[in-house]
């Protein structure tokens, strides 16, 4: 069946036939529904080409969410983990710590035996609450400090060997050298060596002599902390003066036979404040 068409007729503005196009009655009739058609179905489509650059975009933010979700998590695990690291390494230093205090209590009491000042005693007129959080950085500084000041005490109390010949001689009482006939004092040890041999101070501290003292011959006197003092006779020269202060192991002088000797050697003498005391005790630390 042909379908029924109107002729439709476009004048121009003087009147004049411009075109001619033929349009399907029906559509003419239904003019209103075609045009509302039309429109839907443009409205329909636009809204379709922005409901998929909507969900286009939406799926892209969903997806740096969801990674900026996960890149958080995994940083939350991180700082999880690393706050239990940290938390194992406090206990380990906060054990390495009272490993330490067990090490100079000892040492504390070791030298209370010996009858010397502790480099830690206890606090007076001292008080105040105890914290329960442990502060790793103020209790490194403490044991810092300690440790210094028993490295300082260390330094000052005479140990090891002024020279390394064998003893000749040691603290007490012995028949006379020269005589060979009845007993003297002998008030420190005898060290053997050669002449121009290096003598090295046992202990930091002060020099108070270094000369010429009658049967001691050239001497050096190098008083030490907690009353010690220690005495280096019979050298051929000394190596410091007066006022001056030395160092453990530091040259003092060399090794002679000047003053009350038999033949080259060093006469080593400690004393506790005043007191002379057998220094071969010393020697081996």
């Amino acid at each position: 069946m042909t379908k029924k068409k109107t002729a439709v007729e476009i004048l121009d503005s003087n009147g004049d036939s411009n075109l001619k196009i033929q349009i399907p009655t029906v559509i003419l009739k239904n003019w209103k529904y075609c045009l509302a058609g039309g429109i839907f179905t443009i409205c329909l489509l636009f809204g379709l080409i922005v409901f998929a650059v909507t969900k286009s975009t939406s799926d892209h933010y969903e997806q740096e969410l969801t990674k900026q979700i996960e890149a958080l998590e995994e940083a939350k695990q991180n700082l999880a983990l690393e706050e239990a690291t940290n938390q194992l390494s406090a206990v380990q230093i906060q054990k390495s710590f009272e490993s330490i205090d067990s090490a100079l209590n000892q040492i504390n009491a070791k030298m209370r035996k010996r009858g010397l000042k502790e480099f830690a005693p206890k606090l007076k007129n001292a008080g105040g609450p105890v914290e329960d959080e442990v502060n790793l950085n103020e209790l490194s500084k403490y044991y810092e400090a300690k440790l210094k000041k028993l490295d300082k005490n260390l330094e000052g109390i005479p140990l090891g060997r002024p020279h390394n010949g064998g003893i000749t001689s040691r603290f007490g009482y012995r028949r006379n050298p020269f005589t060979n006939r009845g007993i003297e004092m002998h008030s420190g040890i005898d060290i053997k060596g050669r002449t121009g041999e290096a003598i090295r101070a046992t202990a930091a501290g002060k020099v108070v002599h270094a000369g010429y003292k009658g049967q001691y011959g050239k001497v050096v006197i190098v008083q030490h902390t907690n009353g010690w003092e220690t005495r280096y006779a019979h050298l051929s020269s000394t190596n410091v003066r007066v006022g001056q202060k030395v160092d453990a192991g530091q040259q003092v002088g060399k090794l002679g036979s000047t003053g009350r000797s038999t033949g080259p050697h060093l006469h080593y003498e400690l004393l506790s404040h005043g007191t002379k005391i057998n220094p071969e005790k010393t020697l081996i630390f």
